[in-house]
């Protein structure tokens, strides 16, 4: 696992301002966003988006996530972002699934841009936050304090 980001805050402004984007649709801002974001720290970002969609997962679905729930999460993602021109339905997959631990063998997957799959976590979060329930800055913070503390757990 890499190191918690060094500015939190940082990481919390370009996420922000990712969903934002989506939230408008504005394909040049996400990509824009995207970009800022892989260009942050790619990995941590990606670590920290993973934490905050499984906690969505698990908030959506209390009782467990099936087969369907997960088909049920792409269709949606994929039918609200028709004004993304870089929306593969295969990352969002891989993206889900990585989410809740099981990463897809690398050589089965082509190899993605770190933008492309932040985006693609972006849409994901976007979409499945039940409304109603913690902010965004208050589903980042909890993901970071999760981070912080999986690090002072490892093994040396």
């Amino acid at each position: 696992m890499s190191p918690t980001p060094a500015d939190p805050a940082l990481l919390v402004r370009h996420v922000t301002r990712a969903v934002d984007a989506v939230e408008r649709a504005d394909a040049d801002e996400f990509a824009s966003a995207g970009a800022e974001l892989a260009g942050f720290d790619a990995d941590q970002a990606r670590i920290v988006l993973g934490w905050v969609l499984r906690q969505t997962l698990e908030e959506r679905h209390p009782d467990g996530l099936d087969a369907d729930d997960l088909r049920d999460a792409v269709a949606t993602t994929a039918r609200a972002v028709g004004w993304f021109p870089a929306l593969d339905a295969r990352i969002l997959v891989v993206v889900l699934t990585a989410a809740l631990g099981e990463h897809p063998d690398p050589e089965e997957i082509p190899r993605l841009g770190h933008a492309l799959v932040l985006q693609h976590s972006v849409l994901l979060v976007h979409d499945l936050a039940p409304a109603g329930g913690p902010s965004l800055r208050q589903r980042i913070d909890a993901a970071l304090g999760e981070v912080r503390r999986a690090e002072t757990m490892e093994m040396p």
